[in-house]
């Protein structure tokens, strides 16, 4: 009983600020439950002070400002293919970093606060209100915060290496030439199964109902690759060996994370090498 009064009041000062962070973290507001004084909660727990909102955005938020959008260029246009992969990889690289820069604040955040607990010192009711925004983002199903939580939540708020992810939009989009990048901005790939969501696919065999999904932005498609490799359980192997890395204070490497993908492809190993032999011929590419 005490736990479900605990998740029924972490629910109520969560709805206050979730409506707000919802383009950060995806989630539809949560509903202020009714008849509040049943489970004779403080008041000064009730809501997060403006204050403690305001922390908890800049918490929340990406800390460098949105990259204006800018149309697909006509890749198919320039012959040079040393010139055209790198107008490729210059259109993406800012999304990629964008996306890289938040997780690694969001993460600096999360170790700080795993000190404080592991130091057993108070945890702040914005600390909190952090935490749980987090496993909800990051589709976490926790009732109570503990170590064990903490470190899996700290598996999946990591970077992706910039090598991994443009080297599987230039395979998934033909450098940015296929008909999901040019018609949806998608270049992974990514499916979706909501009728008019996306474009179907021509060879789309009758008993499927999938569709391949359609993008506003190129900022769109890759905030869904990032959140598709660090949430659901299918790369759940590459988010291990991430972990590893981190534990052994190795850098994170394309090629070592790309053997987590054994799921992203029907061709299992096959695309792995594929996607490792890519990284290394476009290695100086990728390094400018």
């Amino acid at each position: 009983m005490l736990l479900i009064r605990k998740l029924i009041l972490l629910l109520f000062w969560l709805w206050v600020v979730i409506a707000i962070a919802s383009p950060f973290s995806q989630l539809e507001p949560i509903k202020e439950p009714e008849a509040l004084e049943e489970w004779q909660i403080p008041s000064r727990l009730t809501a997060l002070s403006e204050a403690d909102q305001k922390k908890l955005l800049q918490r929340l938020a990406y800390p460098k400002a949105d990259i204006p959008k800018q149309p697909l260029p006509d890749f198919n246009a320039i012959r040079d293919i040393n010139r055209k992969k790198q107008a490729f990889f210059d259109y993406l690289r800012p999304h990629v970093k964008r996306e890289n820069q938040r997780l690694l604040w969001l993460r600096e955040q999360l170790l700080d606060i795993a000190e404080k607990k592991q130091k057993n010192l108070r945890i702040s009711l914005e600390e909190y209100a952090f935490l749980y925004s987090l496993y909800e983002e990051f589709k976490l199903d926790v009732a109570e915060t503990d170590p064990q939580a903490l470190q899996e939540l700290l598996k999946r708020v990591d970077i992706l290496p910039e090598s991994l992810v443009l080297m599987q939009a230039a395979n998934e989009s033909a450098w940015g030439t296929s008909r999901f990048a040019v018609e949806g901005y998608n270049f992974f790939g990514q499916w979706c199964f909501r009728e008019g969501c996306g474009l179907i696919p021509q060879n789309r065999a009758e008993d499927q109902f999938h569709e391949v999904a359609r993008f506003d932005s190129p900022a769109a498609s890759i905030r869904s690759y990032f959140y598709n490799l660090n949430t659901f359980h299918t790369y759940e192997k590459l988010r291990h060996i991430r972990a590893e890395h981190r534990a052994d204070n190795k850098p994170l490497r394309g090629e070592a994370l790309a053997h987590g993908l054994s799921a992203y492809s029907e061709r299992g190993h096959e695309y792995i090498e594929e996607i490792t032999a890519m990284i290394r011929f476009n290695r100086r590419l990728l390094e400018e």
